[in-house]
């Protein structure tokens, strides 16, 4: 009879390194504001992910319709909201998945609403969200819920608000951003 004993604890491996930089100025600081974003095929997203700064994967993507920036937009990411499951043995709670909701507006709220309609029910794609220097995947195949609300104000402007819902265990992480990729408004012809 044969007896395995785990060797490791359930932390999931090794813990990398901390940063920190004694100087706390606006060149460690990362501003916020969902600033632009990407929907991404799923079916392309490990391509991009493998050179996430290469201005030249982002724009085969671009060209060969496998992501489509939206590259002004406002909004905010709440970060992701984990499940609390019931434990076992002597641990009273254990981490479940993680939800993440981002929301961003669209001011072009006139001309997209076949866009939104087709997104609406797509599954197809993730999304990439870009702060003031970073880039963020959430890596995982995102639902869309647009909508075009109307204020009652004559001076406000309307935009498509489109909440975006994913589950990943893991939070994003930001990679510098591509140059030249969400400066620039892209129509497929």
């Amino acid at each position: 009879m044969s007896i395995y004993y785990p060797s490791s604890s359930c932390g999931g491996g090794s813990i990398p390194d901390y940063y920190c930089n004694p100087c706390l100025d606006s060149s460690v600081i990362e501003y916020g504001r969902i600033r632009s974003i990407a929907l991404i095929k799923n079916t392309y997203i490990n391509t991009l992910l493998a050179n996430p700064t290469s201005s030249s994967v982002w724009s085969t993507g671009i060209n060969n319709a496998d992501i489509i920036v939206i590259y002004q937009t406002q909004g905010s990411y709440d970060g992701g909201t984990t499940a609390e499951l019931t434990g076992f043995g002597d641990s009273v709670t254990y981490n479940g998945n993680t939800t993440h909701i981002l929301t961003y507006k669209d001011p072009f709220a006139a001309d997209n609403c076949d866009f939104y309609n087709a997104i609406r029910n797509s599954t197809d794609y993730t999304i990439a969200f870009r702060t003031s220097t970073k880039t963020w995947f959430a890596e995982e195949p995102v639902t869309f819920t647009p909508k075009n609300a109307v204020a009652d104000d004559i001076q406000a402007a309307m935009a498509w608000e489109v909440q975006c819902k994913w589950q990943n265990s893991d939070s994003p992480c930001g990679y510098t951003t591509p140059v030249g990729i969400f400066d620039t408004c892209y129509i497929h012809a």
